[in-house]
């Protein structure tokens, strides 16, 4: 009776077990690319069963993951779907990156783990920023891995410098104000290096009235399309 029971229990824990994985066929597995402003997660679906989210999960040991981002699922798809992830962290030579599709329901899988040896370790990463469109001043702000000399460029969009400046980084979060009073207005390219490593922003020079409808508009709650 006893050993009836076990089997019972055994194949319950089965068909639980089996019923509990969210529904998704990889066309093109978890892959990740290392640029210059972080590693881009890259992956493709022929098929998804009432898929809600991919959670992205990170690890630099190949064992602990942890949650740094989500990426909203198709739904039902029998087409092929892209998708796309930048990790913009900080100082890591090697991370490790899986998947957690999760279903409507609740269940959920895991994808196989990628691999990135970064050759080259950022130094500093844009973790925030103001509206693009903007009047006086365009707010950064800067997580920076060392101490060092930051050079900023405001450039036109032609490519043509309207002027540079110098900012000392301390490790940890750093604010940036490019200021913009002088500027006309237009599309201008801000560019930021520290030591060999550089990033670039666009973004736009607007009249004081425009800028604030815009930045009033960004305030509010923005929902599924």
């Amino acid at each position: 009776m006893k050993k009836q029971f076990l089997l019972a229990l055994f194949f319950t824990t089965l068909f639980i077990n089996a019923q509990s994985q969210a529904e998704v066929i990889y066309s093109t597995p978890l892959k990740g690319l290392e640029l210059e402003m972080g590693n881009l997660l890259q992956w493709e679906t022929s098929f998804e069963e009432e898929t809600d989210l991919f959670i992205v999960e990170k690890s630099t040991d190949g064992i602990s993951f942890k949650n740094i981002g989500t990426v909203e699922a198709t739904g039902n798809s029998n087409d092929e779907n892209a998708y796309r992830f930048m990790d913009t962290g900080l100082g890591v030579a090697k991370s490790y990156y899986r998947l957690k599709v999760v279903d409507t329901d609740g269940t959920s899988s895991y994808s196989q783990v990628a691999t990135i040896n970064k050759v080259k370790l950022n130094q500093f990463a844009v973790v925030a920023y103001s509206s693009i469109l903007a009047d006086k001043t365009f707010d950064i702000s800067i997580d920076a891995l060392i101490e060092g000399q930051l050079e900023y460029e405001l450039v036109s969009y032609q490519g043509e410098l309207v002027y540079s400046e110098f900012q000392y980084l301390y490790p940890g979060l750093n604010e940036l104000k490019v200021n913009l009073e002088d500027a006309t207005e237009g599309i201008y390219k801000v560019k930021l290096r520290l030591d060999e490593e550089e990033e670039l922003l666009v973004i736009q020079k607007a009249g004081d009235e425009l800028a604030k409808k815009i930045n009033m508009a960004s305030t509010k709650k923005i929902g599924k399309h």
